[in-house]
């Protein structure tokens, strides 16, 4: 099934980066933008079958778009692409129902695997997020 995609990401070169790496993909079309607010609109004229989105980019950031899109396509699988493995980010962004969180540095393997999950109603979360989670909360079991 060829999908339809929304990019959402302020810099040109992880744009091209990302349309290099889904080559391989099954894509059919992709709708660019590096602006937050633009992204939301984008959304919802062209409905793509997943958005992705750069947490920090101008206009409003990536959970905050993924919040409006959703209001209108609830149903609309969205991956967060950003470089900040922090807690609290993760969290918000699973929060907002976002289903996909990218580390960019783990974009070039995951990505297609991402898109896979979330277009299938799975979640997924980039191996360097699952680590930096892992290692937060593993010292509060006790576990040595």
């Amino acid at each position: 099934m060829a999908l339809r995609l929304l990019i959402a990401e302020d810099s040109p070169i992880v744009q091209q980066s990302i349309r290099d790496l889904l080559r391989t993909a099954d894509v059919l079309s992709v709708v660019t933008t590096g602006d937050g607010a633009d992204a939301v609109a984008l959304a919802h004229e062209s409905v793509p079958d997943v958005a992705i989105l750069d947490y920090a980019m101008p206009g409003m950031n990536g959970i905050d778009a993924a919040r409006l899109i959703r209001q209108r396509h609830p149903d609309m699988p969205i991956i967060l692409l950003t470089s900040s493995s922090a807690e609290y980010l993760i969290a918000a962004a699973f929060a907002a129902g976002i289903r996909g969180y990218i580390l960019k540095g783990d974009a070039g393997d995951d990505l297609v695997r991402a898109i896979d999950a979330v277009r299938h109603g799975g979640t997924y979360l980039s191996p360097g997020a699952s680590r930096a989670l892992y290692e937060r909360y593993l010292p509060m079991r006790g576990v040595a």
